[in-house]
């Protein structure tokens, strides 16, 4: 990149991200900057800093669009790995607290994964907070607090 100005709001598509990627994104500034600094130093290593010498030697630009492809794709990739890892977590502390007979059980054309995976991580929080509480009980809780019927779901 040259002495180009980026401005993103610019361009006709504009940058959003989630909530949880900004806190992410916030959480690595304040405590992982070590950790960044690491892999920037492995990616030089590794053919980082011959690929910035080449671009600078031959003159190399970034459009506009190019800038945008690549933040773009880098903020999905982040998000994709955010919510895997989250779901990852979930499933995890779901096997540890015994949920899995109960989480098979839920209809996955009722509640959706999203649904179900963020009552379990409720659910196991607040287990840990109260361990006397019914793990079963509090998961089941928190799938009615967040579960939205749908028309087509609705029994007569």
């Amino acid at each position: 990149m040259t002495d180009n100005n980026l401005d993103l709001h610019e361009h006709e598509n504009q940058l959003s991200i989630s909530f949880e990627l900004i806190c992410l994104l916030r959480w690595i500034l304040e405590n992982d900057s070590n950790k960044i600094k690491k892999m920037i130093s492995n990616a030089l290593h590794a053919g980082l800093k011959n690929e910035i010498q080449k671009n600078r030697l031959y003159g190399q630009d970034f459009s506009m669009e190019d800038v945008h492809n690549v933040l773009l794709d880098f903020f999905d990739m982040m998000e994709v790995l955010l919510l895997e890892t989250l779901n990852e977590q979930a499933v995890k502390k779901a096997l540890e607290k015994n949920l899995m007979p109960s989480i098979d059980r839920i209809d996955s054309s009722v509640c959706d994964e999203a649904t179900v995976n963020f009552s379990i991580e409720k659910a196991t929080l607040k287990a840990e907070e109260d361990p006397k509480e019914n793990i079963k009980k509090i998961l089941m809780e928190e799938l009615l607090k967040r579960w939205k019927p749908r028309k087509k779901n609705i029994l007569n």
